[in-house]
């Protein structure tokens, strides 16, 4: 998003309407539709989507002959987008408002270190600017824990992969991120493309909170009938650019977190030579507490930075 990249502060917040603007165009696939779906005329759709182009410096919608094809920037916020529009124009979170500004509350978050890297430093800013009586708490619960933490209490909201399914909790779409493999910019692989036969004869780190069991890459290789050889598995991902600087060893982990890493250490992004889907993150919350007016505040802060977050990943920008 303009005037959000690199600067260390947090973008301005979008006009609520931009939101709706967005998500009518992706469903009705015409200008005419959306604005009839909004009580807009057509002018003034116009003149919305040229606000959401030089938001996100991105064209979004392109005409074709069958309507307005979003393009990939489109298709990546269009999840975050709704899911705070829903937040945003919840008719129970006005029933209670709920002022921030005054708020003396401590909400308790479970999410990976990478996850924590990318939400918490502008979650935080948020927090300063408009709720300072606001504290969280971030730590990581076992995925099998998670749905009774959730349910006594103990956490206010996790994030995961979609995997958990229990009819006490609901879940929403938070983040999206390919993989890409990290090595030293030193690395004996020099310029040559990367192949899967050169993928298989490397040794490899494999950063993981569990001390045993296959992850994404693996359960990829396994559907090729292949396996790579993990010379090193570590917990934690602050060793990863430590490891890899010492080392030939290379690393399959998200853009994001290769992206972080590269902005302080010498090392370089290498494409995967098979196909690898991307990681999905969902934010989970009790169904009970769907209509928590400080709840749904802070879901909403939350898919807010999720949204700027797609924006920028999609431009090329890397987190700062």
């Amino acid at each position: 998003m303009r005037g959000a990249e690199g600067t260390g502060q947090r973008g301005p917040r979008f006009d609520l309407n931009l939101y709706r603007v967005l998500d009518a165009i992706y469903a009705e696939g015409s200008l005419t539709k959306a604005g009839r779906r909004l009580g807009l005329s057509q002018p003034a759709t116009s003149h919305a989507l040229a606000r959401l182009r030089e938001a996100f410096d991105d064209p979004l919608f392109l005409r074709s002959a069958h309507g307005m094809v979003p393009t990939a920037l489109a298709k990546a916020l269009i999840g975050p987008a709704r899911q705070a529009l829903r937040l945003l124009e919840d008719p129970l979170s006005t029933a209670q408002p709920f002022e921030p500004l005054g708020a003396r509350l401590r909400f308790r978050l479970s999410m990976s270190d990478l996850t924590e890297a990318r939400l918490l430093p502008r979650l935080v800013q948020t927090l300063r600017a408009e709720a300072p009586g606001v504290t969280l708490e971030s730590f990581s619960v076992p995925r099998r824990d998670l749905v009774q933490a959730l349910a006594t209490g103990a956490l206010d909201l996790a994030v995961d992969v979609p995997l958990l399914a229990d009819p006490l909790v609901q879940h929403a779409a938070l983040l999206e991120d390919r993989y890409v493999c990290v090595v030293r910019q030193d690395h004996p692989l020099g310029e040559r493309r990367l192949t899967l036969q050169r993928f298989l004869e490397m040794d490899h780190l494999h950063l993981s909170s569990r001390p045993r069991g296959l992850g994404h890459v693996d359960l990829a290789l396994e559907r090729l009938g292949k396996r790579r050889r993990i010379m090193l598995r570590a917990q934690h991902f602050l060793v990863a650019p430590e490891v890899l600087m010492a080392s030939d060893l290379v690393l399959t982990v998200p853009r994001s977190f290769a992206d972080h890493m590269a902005t302080r250490y010498p090392l370089r992004m290498v494409e995967l030579p098979f196909p690898l889907p991307p990681l999905e993150s969902h934010l989970y919350w009790l169904a009970q507490r769907d209509a928590d007016p400080p709840l749904l505040w802070l879901r909403a802060l939350v898919a807010e930075e999720a949204l700027r977050l797609a924006a920028l990943r999609q431009s090329g920008g890397a987190d700062k």
